[in-house]
């Protein structure tokens, strides 16, 4: 138990770095929520989004309420936000607006 509680905190540690500490999507400050097979933090509405997906495109946890395993911990560290968007990202038009924290869903 007492290693998922360090897995936890070493989570929220990642998530506050300067890389992570906005949603991957829209980037609203402080998400709350990952993407823990994707690599990437996001805010409540975007994790909507991505958990109706389905589980085998984005699989959602919560930062402080799930359970995470040490494997799923140094996947984001070794991922995070900036990572995945430069793989996911890199063929995205100039002309494509990200959409923001306000957006209208």
């Amino acid at each position: 138990m007492a290693s998922l509680e360090k897995n936890r905190q070493i989570l929220i540690s990642i998530s506050t770095e300067p890389k992570n500490n906005a949603c991957a999507d829209c980037g609203e400050m402080d998400p709350d929520w990952a993407s823990c097979n994707i690599g990437v933090f996001l805010c409540t509405k975007c994790a909507g989004i991505h958990r109706n997906l389905g589980s085998h495109i984005s699989k959602i946890k919560s930062l402080r309420l799930d359970n995470w395993e040490t494997h799923q911990v140094e996947f984001m560290r070794q991922n995070g936000n900036q990572v995945a968007k430069e793989k996911y990202e890199k063929h995205v038009p100039l002309f494509y607006r990200q959409p923001g924290p306000n957006d209208p869903e």
